[in-house]
């Protein structure tokens, strides 16, 4: 009986110590996942000095017009979701008003691809071999200009895809009517 109270205050106590420590963070949290993401998109288009959320196409988590200093268009963005190897990969992307690929950026929170393998595309390396490519985009094995990772080639197929897939989905975005 006592054995059972001890038990249970001490899960009580961990438990209201857990929900207090998920109340202080999770503000933080969020907030650093939004500044990753203006990062990211800055990265992948970095003449835009602004971003405007557009309306994503399905198969996009998320897409932005971007703009220059004077409001004019100048690129999107988009991010999309992709499963490799090690599980989900987060890529975002950056295309010029022409189509054309302006920046790469593979990651993402969950990120779990083989260290020493799958994780060498978040490497300067691959991600920027995309740069300046339009659709469609493929590995050279597949008839395409990327060069896989070696030995793993799971993500390398899975990112392109992805990007593949995100430049086609970017160049029908329809632009917000403010920049």
């Amino acid at each position: 009986m006592i054995l059972g109270l001890k038990l249970f205050l001490l899960a009580a106590i961990a438990g209201l110590a857990l929900g207090i420590t998920n109340m202080v963070t999770a503000g933080p949290i969020a907030q650093q996942a939004i500044l990753a993401a203006e990062a990211a998109r800055t990265a992948v288009l970095p003449v835009a000095s602004s971003f405007t959320e557009a309306e994503a196409p399905v198969g996009l988590q998320d897409a932005y017009a971007g703009f220059d200093a004077s409001g004019a268009y100048v690129g999107a963005t988009g991010t999309i979701l992709t499963k490799g190897y090690g599980g989900e990969i987060e890529i975002t992307v950056g295309i010029d008003k022409d189509g054309v690929l302006t920046g790469v950026s593979v990651g993402g929170s969950s990120f779990s691809e083989t260290a020493g393998l799958g994780a060498r595309a978040k490497e300067p390396w691959f991600m920027e071999q995309y740069i300046g490519k339009s659709a469609p985009i493929a590995l050279k094995k597949d008839g395409g200009e990327i060069d896989a990772i070696t030995s793993a080639t799971i993500t390398s197929r899975a990112v392109t895809k992805a990007v593949d897939s995100a430049v086609q989905l970017l160049k029908g975005l329809t632009l917000p009517t403010e920049g």
